[in-house]
């Protein structure tokens, strides 16, 4: 190890004084080319027991046939993985660095979660990464699944109709040719959607369709790959994917409500109200974040149940958050608390080298400023700690508040989240994938997929697309974009 890692270990180490900061090969070919794994001592840890439980409801498989699985992928690849940790034993977090045969650097990614489920998650997290980039590197020889349409025709499908950014650049370029992908339906009954290439494609401008006009170009900013994840089946991918569109359509609400309103309503869930393991991942992350985590509900009108985690106290990190959505409200309040402790770790390493510049061109723009910059300070003076935590399971609701946490309406059959109530025991991805689509269904958001990889390829990588949802929540990233979808009726009744 050199001085300069030897130097980060030892600072972050000093931050959290728990699993000390270092880079080790986790994943590497062996002669026969099986996977030789090198599994982290803090990924056996026990005391996860009960967290894991609760991330295998979302999984097909247990987490060791998990590990198993996307090890010998990147094994056949000749890929190796090498991490740099923090966090405690029982909830440790990773950011994994992806390498080639030659030992060039392909991709990274980030993990989390309870012991060897944050190991897994990084992985599989690599995986999605190098599919998607090696996807739209496929995209200009895939006619039948991509292709350049009169932006008139694209903005005429009436499945469209609440996707607002698209309309902009409609307006703005009526006579262009846009690139298109062919979404798949998820719902039987509904016909494929061409849908913009570009909003799930970061790399379109490497990768360019024949025939797309990029006269469009300020219009790239809303490239985002929100929606895009991968499994260990095709319907564990789908339900990653699902709820990562709802949570950030939740986010994206919540930010606008906060950092809009004059007197914004925030409904705070208190750590007494958690479950053991919940509260000791609370401690976790009032240690990493230097001040107690505030945890607010943000559950949408959706009613799938969304948290946000948060510094109480501003740091040296702006823009430092977590957020969850999950059918298991207590999933969804571990997934917040786990991302706002690998947030602050992220930005601790300075990977991000043009934060700084890209806060700075906010300015221009007061309200996406205090979006991006994600202060508290404005916020505690309108949190209630009225927020409850709904049981996961109907016996377990007797006697709480009906609906999503925190009083938010929940239509059926998402009143009562959890994958039990959906249908079918943990690990029932199939029911629970039918309960969020049934839920955007109700609510006149029909869903789509496209998948980046082969379909004989094993871990599928895809995006899932819900037209009207918002992506207003990339401004976290210090990008200068307006709501893209159903936030803009928001955004117009303050003008």
């Amino acid at each position: 190890m050199c001085d300069g890692q030897q130097q980060l270990q030892r600072s972050v180490a000093s931050q959290t004084g728990r699993l000390p900061v270092g880079r080790r090969l986790l994943v590497h070919p062996r002669r026969d080319g099986a996977p030789r794994p090198v599994l982290h001592r803090a990924a056996r840890a026990g005391r996860a027991l009960t967290v894991v439980a609760r991330a295998q409801r979302e999984r097909c498989i247990g987490l060791a046939e998990a590990l198993s699985l996307i090890e010998s992928v990147l094994a056949d690849a000749g890929l190796s993985a090498e991490f740099l940790s923090t966090g405690s034993p029982e909830f440790p977090v990773h950011r994994c660095t992806l390498r080639d045969p030659a030992g060039r650097v392909l991709t990274a990614s980030l993990g989390k979660g309870a012991g060897a489920q944050s190991t897994v998650s990084a992985l599989f997290e690599a995986w999605q990464h190098l599919q998607h980039e090696e996807g739209q590197a496929a995209l200009p020889g895939d006619h039948r699944r991509a292709r350049a349409v009169p932006v008139a025709t694209v903005v005429a499908q009436p499945e469209l109709c609440g996707e607002q950014m698209i309309h902009r650049l409609a307006r703005d370029y009526p006579d262009i040719d846009l690139a298109c992908l062919r979404a798949e339906p998820l719902n039987s009954e509904r016909a494929a959607l061409w849908y913009p290439a570009f909003t799930r494609s970061p790399s379109c401008r490497s990768h360019p369709i024949p025939g797309d006009d990029l006269r469009y170009e300020p219009y790239l900013r809303y490239a985002y790959d929100n929606g895009t994840a991968t499994g260990a089946t095709e319907p564990e991918a789908l339900l990653h994917g699902l709820l990562e569109v709802v949570e950030r359509d939740a986010l994206s609400h919540a930010l606008l409500d906060w950092y809009l309103d004059e007197r914004p309503r925030l409904s705070a869930l208190g750590p007494d109200l958690l479950p053991p393991d919940l509260r000791r991942l609370h401690d976790e992350a009032t240690a990493r974040l230097g001040a107690p985590p505030l945890l607010i509900d943000i559950t949408s009108d959706l009613g799938i149940p969304a948290y946000c985690a948060l510094p109480s106290r501003a740091g040296p990190y702006p823009g430092v958050v977590g957020s969850g959505a999950s059918l298991d409200p207590e999933y969804a309040v571990e997934r917040a608390l786990t991302e706002v402790i690998q947030s602050s770790f992220n930005l601790s390493l300075g990977v991000d080298l043009t934060l700084g510049r890209r806060l700075q061109s906010l300015r221009r723009w007061p309200l996406l400023e205090r979006c991006a910059r994600l202060d508290p300070a404005p916020l505690l003076d309108h949190l209630t700690f009225d927020a409850r935590l709904p049981g996961p399971r109907p016996e377990d609701a007797a006697g709480r508040d009906s609906g999503a946490a925190g009083g938010h309406p929940a239509p059926p059959p998402a009143d009562r989240q959890g994958p039990e109530a959906a249908g079918g025991g943990p690990g029932d991805v199939g029911a629970q994938v039918a309960t969020v689509l049934e839920t955007l269904e109700r609510a006149g958001l029909p869903a789509y997929s496209f998948r980046w990889n082969p379909a004989h390829d094993r871990c599928p990588v895809l995006t899932v697309i819900v037209p009207g949802l918002e992506m207003f929540s990339m401004v976290h990233s210090a990008v200068p974009v307006f709501p893209t979808g159903r936030a803009v009726r928001r955004l117009a009744g303050h003008r």
